[in-house]
C-alpha cells in the first residue's frame, strides 16, 4: 500500500492539532468562567487585616477595608466612555489601617466637564470601605507612553501602565508613610460615599458560546480527518487503476 504524500499529510496534521488545541482552549475558557461567574454571585466578605489576603484572594472577591483615603496622587483614566459621554475612571489611594498597604480604589465615573481637582478630594476621616477586588485595568494595544508628573495631584492617563504606575505611587506615597503599594485594585461598591458613578457589571461572555465554539472546533477536526482519510483512498485507487 502507497504511503500518503507527505507535503498533504503535514499540513493535515498540523491543522488536526491545532483544532483540537482551540477546542480544549474553549473549554478550559468555560471551566474559568463557570468559576468566575461563581465569584461574582458569592456574597461573603472578607475583612482585610493582612497583605497576604490581597495577594491571595481571588479576581471579584468581596472585600472591606479600615482607613482613609489619601488626596494624591489619583489617577484618571481617560477615553473612558459611559452612555456616549467620554470621561474618566478615579483611582484613589486608600491606606489600610495597621498593615500599611495602600491599595488603589476605582471610586467610578466621571465625565470630563464634572472634572476639577476640588471635585476629587477626599478628606482624611477613617472609613470602613466595601468593594470588589480587581486587577489593574488592561488595554488591547498601548498607543505611547504614560507621562506622570509628581508636581500634579492628579495623573491623567491613556492606559493603566501597572508596573510604570506602581513605581510612581510607592516614589510619592511610601518614601513618607512607610507603605506599599499594592498592584492590585478595589471596585468601590455603589453604596459607598465619595465614590462617583458606578456599575460594575464586567462583560462575560457566556459559558455556552465557549461550550458551542469548543464543539465547533472539534467537529471541524473530525470533518477534516474524515475529508482526508476519503482524498487518500481516492488517491490510491486512482494509482490502482
Amino acid at each position: 500500500m502507497n504511503k500518503p504524500p507527505l507535503i498533504p499529510t503535514l499540513i493535515t496534521a498540523f491543522f488536526v492539532v491545532l483544532m483540537i488545541n482551540l477546542g480544549l482552549w474553549q473549554l478550559n475558557r468555560a471551566d474559568e468562567k463557570k468559576h468566575l461567574l461563581k465569584l461574582l454571585a458569592n456574597d461573603s466578605v472578607t475583612f482585610i487585616k493582612t497583605k497576604d489576603q490581597i495577594k491571595n484572594l481571588p479576581k471579584y472577591a468581596n472585600i472591606k477595608l479600615t482607613g482613609h483615603y489619601l488626596n494624591a496622587p489619583q489617577l484618571l483614566l481617560d477615553n473612558q466612555v459611559n452612555n456616549r459621554v467620554v470621561g474618566y475612571h478615579v483611582f484613589t489611594p486608600f491606606k489600610i489601617n495597621d498593615i500599611n498597604l495602600i491599595l488603589m480604589v476605582n471610586r467610578g465615573w466621571i465625565n470630563k466637564k464634572d472634572f476639577s481637582d476640588d471635585f476629587l478630594k477626599v478628606d482624611g476621616t477613617e472609613y470602613t470601605i466595601n468593594g470588589k477586588l480587581n486587577s489593574t485595568p488592561q488595554v488591547g494595544m498601548q498607543l505611547g507612553e504614560i507621562t506622570l508628573d509628581a508636581s500634579l495631584p492628579n495623573q491623567i492617563m491613556t492606559y493603566y501602565d501597572e508596573n510604570k504606575t506602581s513605581v510612581f505611587l510607592h516614589q510619592e506615597i511610601c518614601q513618607q508613610l512607610d507603605c506599599v503599594v499594592s498592584k492590585k485594585i478595589m471596585w468601590l461598591n455603589q453604596n459607598q460615599d465619595q465614590g462617583f458613578k458606578r456599575d460594575w457589571n464586567p462583560i462575560i461572555m457566556p459559558v455556552s458560546k465557549h461550550i458551542g465554539y469548543a464543539v465547533q472546533w472539534l467537529s471541524m477536526t473530525i470533518v477534516l480527518i474524515i475529508i482526508f482519510i476519503y482524498w487518500v483512498r481516492k488517491q490510491h485507487y486512482s494509482v490502482t487503476m
